[in-house]
């Protein structure tokens, strides 16, 4: 049965943000910056920068038994946790997606190598896995390294691109699921911010807000602070 509800009665709901940059820029860094209560998966191990912050708690997700880890852990973060932490952070995702295919590899007959197939239950493994936890009624952040390329338009104008490091067959769709895709970056000044506005040569959105950017403390604003926005 069709259901239906206007537009202007939709209320604020949690969103899903995909933060990228190089190693060491600092997307780990800034989980400390989520306001309320945030739960780290943490792949990648660089959970040792969040030392000391009291509302952040941290759950290491194998990365050998990946495949079996993941799936065990995002199934009872939704029967045991729904609702409970305001983030749910994945780092990374990046990681996630190698670890994921080492398992598989790992447990086949290729002497440790994916095969075609792995690339396939990988890529439904992480779509799936999103899908899943944006119903847990917690924002969600995944967090994902840096790549380039040299573009060529058909009209033979070429740039480099930045985007995240991701499985080429997966990517658009985990950023078609995301609500923002941002950029970390450091200008001159040596301040760090995301980009929020797409351009040739950076993948970004914003579908949350009128921002074209922010600090990296200001990525998810608090609930007081968006209404004064939207105003």
């Amino acid at each position: 049965m069709m259901q239906f509800y206007r537009a202007d009665e939709i209320k604020k709901t949690k969103a899903t943000y995909l933060i990228y940059g190089n190693p060491g820029m600092g997307k780990t860094t800034s989980v400390k910056f989520f306001p309320g209560n945030t739960l780290v998966l943490d792949i990648d191990r660089t959970s040792h920068v969040l030392k000391g912050c009291e509302n952040i708690d941290i759950c290491e997700v194998s990365n050998v038994e990946t495949w079996s880890d993941w799936g065990e852990i995002v199934a009872q973060i939704g029967k045991e946790y729904k609702g409970v932490y305001d983030n749910i952070v994945v780092d990374n995702i990046s990681e996630l997606e190698r670890c994921l295919l080492s398992a598989l590899g790992k447990d086949g007959k290729n002497q440790g190598v994916p095969c075609q197939g792995d690339y396939q239950k990988m890529q439904f493994r992480l779509v799936n896995s999103l899908r899943y936890l944006k119903n847990l009624g917690s924002n969600i952040i995944l967090t994902a390294w840096e790549t380039t390329d040299l573009y060529t338009t058909p009209e033979g104008q070429q740039f480099n691109r930045s985007f995240p490091q991701l499985n080429g067959k997966v990517m658009n769709n985990i950023m078609g699921l995301c609500d923002v895709v941002a950029r970390l970056m450091i200008n001159k000044d040596g301040e760090r911010g995301f980009a929020m506005a797409p351009t040739n040569g950076v993948f970004a959105k914003n579908q949350l807000d009128d921002r074209k950017g922010c600090l990296q403390t200001q990525l998810i604003l608090p609930i007081e602070v968006e209404v004064e926005i939207e105003k």
